[in-house]
């Protein structure tokens, strides 16, 4: 069956000189083939490797690196997997051929990540590994995707990046930030509340479903420890 591992965990900070966007990079192995979920920030790249190595996986391990959507937290170390498929839905690609002004997400130099990778479009319910199909849950941005795994029978897990950031957001049934399109990006986040027995969040620790029906955290929290010259 398939089974996922956090390698890096999402966090929803903020400032008074901008968000550190810290998204959760997901490893999903089945049938002893490795999909990468995101890769976070250039300013986690060491992090990333290291998190990778400790699982005794190095980056021309992973064959599927699936890309949620092309906001700069979550697409900037792509090229640290050049042997990978990277897999991206259609209107997202589009979307950063050019971003609109108003999606400060997207910066215009994301297409180019990826312009040397082997990029591949995936939709709804294709499957890129056994067991391990594509979820669409557009809203946030005009092509944001999931993965939908049965990690065992009866088991749902979602890996839902920024259709559902946080508890906060799945508990209230409304899409956080300023998403592309408010409603398609609430009825993404009411989608994942339906089909989920477990979700990870885009910037949040894995939650469970309760036996109420609502969702719980699953894990402890990853503490971060600041420092400052």
């Amino acid at each position: 069956m398939p089974a996922v591992t956090q390698i890096l965990s999402g966090h929803l900070l903020t400032s008074s000189q901008g968000n550190p966007a810290f998204c959760s990079v997901l490893l999903v192995e089945s049938a002893g083939r490795l999909a990468l979920f995101d890769t976070g920030h250039a300013g986690r790249r060491r992090y990333l490797l290291e998190g990778l190595s400790a699982y005794g996986v190095t980056p021309g391990d992973i064959e599927k690196l699936v890309i949620s959507h092309g906001h700069w937290d979550h697409v900037q170390n792509a090229d640290l997997f050049p042997s990978a498929e990277v897999l991206i839905h259609p209107l997202e690609l589009r979307n950063l051929e050019n971003p609109p002004a108003r999606d400060l997400g997207t910066p215009r130099w994301a297409r180019a990540i990826l312009a040397d990778l082997n990029v591949h479009e995936v939709v709804e319910d294709d499957e890129i590994l056994p067991g391990v199909h594509i979820l669409d849950l557009p809203g946030h941005t005009p092509g944001s995707i999931g993965l939908l795994i049965h990690t065992e029978p009866g088991l749902r897990v979602v890996l839902a990046a920024d259709a559902v950031p946080t508890l906060t957001v799945l508990g209230a049934g409304r899409a956080g930030g300023r998403p592309y399109d408010r409603a398609r990006a609430d009825a993404a986040v009411a989608r994942v509340a339906a089909c989920a027995d477990v979700v990870y969040p885009g910037h949040d620790r894995m939650l469970r479903r309760t036996a109420e029906g609502g969702f719980e955290y699953a894990v402890d929290a990853t503490p971060l420890t600041f420092r400052v010259p």
